[in-house]
Formats: structure tokens, sequence, C-alpha cells
């Protein structure tokens, strides 16, 4: 099971997010001569791909930030609850039937 403070390959998330936004820019020149606001608001791929690159690489920072510094802040000033990190065997035990523990609820032997 992965560790849930673990961003898993933020390298090639960043990566991704990067090339995402510079790719999507290919705008002609004659283009460039328009107000950037007008630009933005006319609805083409270059723009869907650019402000779908900026959101996922907000989430990306956002997600980063909670695990590694505002989550751990908050469970130390104890404004939220520390998260149970049960191993394997700690979780078979909660399980009233697992395979296991089956010959040890049985009711039925002698």
């Amino acid at each position: 099971m992965a560790d849930p403070n673990d961003i898993s390959m933020p390298v090639a998330k960043a990566t991704a997010a990067i090339a995402s936004a510079t790719g999507a820019q290919v705008i002609d020149a004659g283009a460039k001569a328009q107000s950037i606001f007008a630009d933005l608001l006319v609805i083409t791929w270059p723009n869907i791909a650019s402000a779908a690159a900026a959101l996922f690489s907000i989430a990306c920072l956002l997600e980063f930030c909670w695990k590694k510094f505002w989550r751990p802040a908050l469970e130390r000033l104890g404004w939220i609850k520390p998260k149970v990190y049960l191993t394997p065997s700690q979780w078979a035990d909660l399980m009233p039937y697992t395979p296991r523990n089956r010959r040890e609820n049985r009711t039925d032997t002698p």
C-alpha cells in the first residue's frame, strides 16, 4: 500500500504540466496584436490546453502543500485528527471473519 504522504511522480507531473502549457501557446503573429483578454476569451484548443495545464499545475501544488505542510501543521495544532495507519495484520484483526482468524472465531468446533 502506498504511503498517503508520498507524492507519486512529482517530476513527471510538473514536466507534463509545463510542457502542456508551453506547447499549447502556438499562436499566430497576427493574433499577438490583439488584447490579451480578448485572446484568452476566445475558445480554441491551445487556450483550452493552457487552462487545463494551469488547473493541473495548481492541483499538483495544492496536493503537495497539503500533504507536506498544511496537514502536518494542523495535526500538530490539534485542529484535525491525525490519520491512523494500520498494518495489514492490524487490519486483519479488525475483520471479524478473515481466513487468518476464521478458525479462532468458529463456534462449531469441539
